[in-house]
């Protein structure tokens, strides 16, 4: 059980991690155009994907770290 757990949670580790590069990216674009408003924007989404990255790592490691208690 544990082992499809991590599974899951890897997938959306990894899809979050994408998608909070692609964020990253888009800040750099915005302070390239100094567009103050995008820049706001920007960063805010990369803020909240950051976050949610950090969670699914730490969901991740724990479903991980589970399984190999579990399963030896």
């Amino acid at each position: 059980m544990w082992q499809q757990i991590w599974f899951i949670v890897n997938m959306f580790f990894v899809a979050l991690l994408i998608i909070f590069l692609f964020s990253h990216r888009s800040v750099i674009q915005a302070r390239q155009e100094k567009a103050e408003q995008r820049i706001r924007s920007a960063v805010r989404k990369r803020f909240v994907f950051g976050v949610l990255t950090v969670l699914a790592f730490l969901g991740m490691s724990l479903s991980f770290v589970m399984n190999m208690k579990v399963n030896g």
